[in-house]
């Protein structure tokens, strides 16, 4: 990435009028640029539906995670449905399938408890079918997983069949607030030019965005094992949500199913224990056996990867680049797993 460049605006700069291209709703600021036919899916680039309340600033903020994820999925696997669950602006829950209804079941099952209240992202035009199961989610899955409550606060999708529009709607008393906005096709590549902005106190920071996604040429299997088909598929899901996750970042996922994530942790090594944790409580204590698991950062010591390798991982990828990698690589070794080096570190914050 570039160097960080701040930005300091003149006194008295007005930022509603002075800059072209960008509009001001429910005080939240936004730019409608790159709007053009075949280019990125974004939240702007469409109105959202005439439904729903108003989009809030953390609408909008957690909406943009879960597009950016799904964006991935959907361009690096396209021949899969997928399904993106957001909380506080990381995923929560995250699955691939053939069939859209079977990928948001898998999605919610992720943990069921923390998709209450979050914001929904899928890459397929919403139908009557997954409506359906959208807003039957607690009564279909969730009760018996242990949830008490769900409603969804936006929806995130290519498009809306009119007949979903007006099943949601009555649904459930919460349905005629749920916000929808149709993004048209999300497998797009991502426009390159475009940059990451935050505002810091007197001014922002910019740098560029983080565009890396599967770069395979450049990955290394480090261990004396490869990763076997599944194992590869796995850990090309895990090593993207991983990228849109808070860092300290463990991603741990089976079989098409993120089953535990462990976000946002000044330690590596809690990320981990977290990861595992969410996954037992979560009812996927059975599928840590053989799953995989992705760090955007690497382990600077032996210790994260262990707790990983002891709960049943049996691949692991992370960037690589820690003095004491050899060690890590060891442990897999000693343990049959697999270690992929991706040479990138992703470090959201």
């Amino acid at each position: 990435m570039e160097n960080v460049l701040p930005y300091h605006a003149p006194a008295g700069f007005d930022w509603v009028t002075r800059l072209a291209g960008w509009r001001l709703e429910a005080d939240t600021l936004y730019l409608t640029a790159h709007t053009a036919a075949g280019k990125e899916a974004s939240l702007v680039s469409h109105e959202p539906a005439s439904c729903g309340k108003q989009m809030s600033f953390n609408n909008y903020y957690d909406a943009h995670s879960a597009l950016e994820l799904i964006k991935d999925l959907s361009f690096y696997m396209p021949y899969a449905a997928s399904c993106v669950f957001v909380k506080h602006n990381n995923p929560c829950g995250v699955a691939l399938a053939k069939d859209p209804v079977e990928a948001y079941r898998r999605a919610y099952l992720t943990d069921p408890i923390a998709t209450m209240g979050g914001v929904l992202a899928v890459n397929r035009p919403v139908n009557r079918a997954l409506a359906e199961a959208v807003m039957n989610s607690l009564d279909r899955w969730g009760r018996e997983a242990g949830s008490h409550a769900f409603l969804l606060e936006v929806l995130v999708a290519p498009s809306f069949d009119p007949d979903a529009q007006s099943y949601i709607d009555q649904a459930r008393p919460w349905g005629p607030n749920l916000r929808r906005i149709a993004t048209g096709p999300m497998n797009y590549p991502r426009l390159a030019d475009e940059r990451d902005m935050r505002r810091i106190t007197g001014g922002m920071i910019v740098q560029q965005r983080d565009l890396s996604g599967l770069d395979e040429d450049d990955w290394m299997t480090v261990t004396q094992r490869a990763p076997n088909a599944q194992e590869l598929s796995d850990l090309q899901l895990a090593w993207l949500v991983a990228k849109h996750t808070r860092s300290n970042a463990i991603v741990i996922a089976r079989q098409g199913q993120v089953i535990g994530v462990g976000a946002g942790q000044a330690s590596r090594l809690t990320a981990c224990r977290l990861a595992v944790q969410l996954a037992r409580e979560n009812g996927h204590a059975h599928k840590l056996a053989g799953a995989v698991a992705a760090s955007d950062g690497f382990f600077p010591f032996k210790d994260a990867p262990r707790v990983l390798l002891d709960a049943g991982v049996k691949a692991i990828i992370h960037p690589g680049g820690s003095k004491r990698d050899a060690e890590s690589i060891a442990l897999c070794d000693e343990a049959d797993a697999v270690m992929i080096m991706t040479t990138v570190r992703h470090f959201k914050h």
